[in-house]
């Protein structure tokens, strides 16, 4: 009776896993968009730009779960500029992460944990019309967008806190707010 469960269970497993990755049920009724609808999905108007009409970033409830971490454990050297995320720790060295690992020595250098809050590190989207707000709310208007078109490393912005779910960054020579779940967090740009 036991080996009945296991094995429904792993079947049960196994097709969960299969719909949730595209796999199609002859009792689903329900279509994914095609390449046309999705690609034009989230094309935007002049005029909905200026009346900030767009649906596809910024609506929605900005308590959602944030698309990346908003602190992490960096290494400094004694100049205070950032060598790396922290990675481990070695008998005389330290392991950090940049775009490939590497080793610094301990002496000169010291580990600090940096954090969206404090205003450290940068903020950077895969995503196409995301708005950035004058004020951490969604009825703030909107001083501009960021957007990273598909294929293209993203612009990054500077993390200047996070604040109610949000994002206090510098754009384009101003100063706004964006949804922490539109965005992702690092605190070094390695773009």
């Amino acid at each position: 009776m036991k080996r009945f469960w296991y094995a429904a269970a792993l079947l049960l497993g196994i097709g969960q896993t299969l719909y949730s990755c595209g796999g199609k049920n002859d009792s689903d009724e329900t279509s994914l968009p095609t390449q046309t609808e999705m690609s034009t999905e989230f094309e935007a108007t002049t005029d909905e730009l200026e009346n900030d009409t767009i649906v596809d970033e910024d609506d929605g409830d900005p308590n959602i779960k944030a698309a990346s971490v908003d602190h992490m454990k960096m290494v400094i050297d004694s100049h205070g500029d950032v060598v790396g995320r922290y990675v481990r720790t070695n008998q005389t060295s330290y392991t950090v992460s940049v775009q490939d690992d590497l080793e610094v020595p301990k002496i000169g250098h010291k580990i600090v944990t940096y954090s969206a809050k404090n205003g450290q590190g940068v903020v950077y989207t895969h995503r196409t019309h995301v708005n950035i707000r004058t004020q951490p709310d969604l009825k703030s208007p909107v001083i501009t967008q960021i957007s990273t078109p598909e294929g293209e490393l993203p612009q990054t912005y500077p993390c200047l806190g996070k604040t109610q779910g949000w994002y206090k960054i510098r754009v384009k020579g101003a100063v706004g707010f964006v949804r922490h779940d539109l965005v992702e967090w690092d605190g070094i740009d390695t773009f």
